[in-house]
């Protein structure tokens, strides 16, 4: 009993980190225009204070994955706990554009050595009969930061300046910090290597590269086609690279193991998704829709609620039952979730809107738990951060691609149905509906392919074995 109690309070601290760490990824989305104005910058150049995060996270994981297996995952874990806590601060202070992206920066560092070793954390405490719930519980506070940050954020906003969606982590962080310095427990699992620094390079420039190519896609397709080129050369030098070298950043015999590559694949899928929803329904709410800022969040809301709700049963499902069986279900309710987003129009009401957020968060609560667990499960111990740290890639991968792919798609969509000069996306709003209808289609388009792709998997398996 006395165990049990103390792993709880281990998975509650790790779990206000990672929903700090998840939160801040997506807040400032809907800050964006009061920052720009505030700062008297363009929208264009504000949109770095998320895309540096997100590529800064994206680009460290695995380096803070593999520090976790030769340190220690707890320590790594505190060392971060307390850099996103200084960012989170840095962030709050700045003054101008470049002071608050260089504090994104150091902010993101942090949050890349939380995420990296989370999993690691709770797959080392928790027995395997309770580890499903455990991940579970994670999984929902990492979902509830991503899709909660817009809305959490015009909440805030409505009673406070930008700097306060930054500030608000600083006492809640010193909080968890004290609680993880008492409670978490010392890494046992250590190895001795040599750090991958090459390897980290060429998989910083495939990330950058191929976000960059997505960036550019609608204003400088040749520049966009080289920097593809860019990322098919990166990807292939850092395979032969990862190939041959010592002590790899990336463990590719970890990719032998079909359940993990499955699950990695379709996590990225989701987050991608999930991004989607996360980029347009600001502006559907509050440009098409005439809500307000604060309305527009308690509406966004929905979705995190309807999934701090569910993980828990998620997490207890995946512990008695077929875990794969239950990311099928997940991924079949997302996609019809998704479907419905199609049938929005500038007229429609909460009673349509809301359901349609409820279907959608029930897929991804189902889906998160067991889809988390199988991965950590797939892994020896000595191979925990790595995979904790894959993981974590995996979702912020899909969250950049999510941003990139759903603002380069929306605005080609809005401007071919206009048919003529446009001053903003939301001007239009026929136009604007109908490029969301399309933005969302390819959204729906990924989900049922990740579907379609499990669920074959698993029938296939199945039949082998027979």
């Amino acid at each position: 009993m006395k165990e049990l109690k103390q792993n709880i309070w281990i998975l509650l601290t790790i779990c206000v980190f990672i929903f700090m760490s998840t939160l801040d990824s997506s807040i400032v989305n809907i800050a964006l225009p009061t920052i720009s104005r505030e700062l008297s910058i363009p929208l264009t150049q504000s949109e770095w204070v998320v895309s540096s995060y997100l590529l800064t996270i994206c680009c460290t994981l695995l380096i803070f994955g593999k520090l976790g297996d030769m340190l220690g995952k707890t320590t790594v874990y505190k060392v971060g706990g307390i850099i996103f806590i200084v960012g989170s601060l840095c962030c709050g202070l700045s003054q101008n554009l470049l002071m608050l992206v260089a504090s994104r920066i150091l902010q993101a560092l942090g949050s890349g050595m939380i995420m990296s070793n989370s999993n690691g954390i709770i797959t080392e405490t928790f027995p395997k009969q309770q580890r499903g719930r455990a991940l579970g519980i994670l999984a929902a506070f990492v979902s509830l930061g991503a899709i909660t940050g817009p809305g959490l954020g015009g909440l805030l906003l409505s009673q406070w300046n930008w700097n306060a969606i930054f500030l608000i982590n600083v006492p809640i962080g010193l909080i968890g910090i004290a609680f993880g310095y008492r409670i978490l427990p010392r890494s046992t699992h250590r190895q001795k290597q040599r750090l991958d620094y090459i390897g980290m390079g060429l998989l910083a420039g495939l990330i950058l590269t191929f976000y960059a190519g997505i960036q550019l896609l609608t204003s400088a397709v040749m520049l966009s086609g080289c920097l593809f080129i860019g990322t098919i050369i990166c990807f292939i030098a850092f395979y032969y690279w990862e190939k041959q070298v010592s002590n790899p950043l990336v463990e590719l015999s970890l990719f032998k193991n079909e359940l993990f590559d499955e699950s990695l694949l379709s996590a990225l899928f989701v987050f991608i998704c999930a991004f989607f929803f996360t980029m347009i329904m600001p502006f559907y709410l509050q440009e098409i829709k005439g809500f307000s800022t604060s309305q527009a969040g308690l509406i966004m809301m929905v979705f995190p609620i309807v999934q701090v709700i569910l993980a828990p049963v998620a997490g207890y499902l995946a512990d008695r039952f077929n875990k794969r069986v239950l990311t099928i279900i997940g991924l079949a309710l997302l996609t019809c979730g998704q479907v419905t987003y199609l049938f929005w129009q500038v007229t429609s009401p909460l009673s349509v809107i809301i359901p349609s957020i409820i279907l959608s968060s029930t897929g991804n609560s189902l889906f998160q738990a067991p889809n988390n667990t199988i991965i950590m499960n797939a892994v020896e111990k000595r191979f925990l951060g790595i995979a904790g740290a894959l993981n974590a890639l995996s979702r912020n991968l899909g969250m950049v691609l999510g941003v990139g792919l759903s603002t380069t798609i929306l605005t080609l969509a809005v401007h071919a149905f206009a048919n003529k000069p446009i001053a903003s996306l939301t001007s239009d709003k026929g136009a604007f509906v109908n490029g969301m209808h399309v933005t969302f289609a390819v959204s729906t388009v990924l989900c049922f392919s990740a579907f379609v792709f499990i669920l074959t998997m698993t029938l296939k398996k199945r039949f082998v074995k027979k």
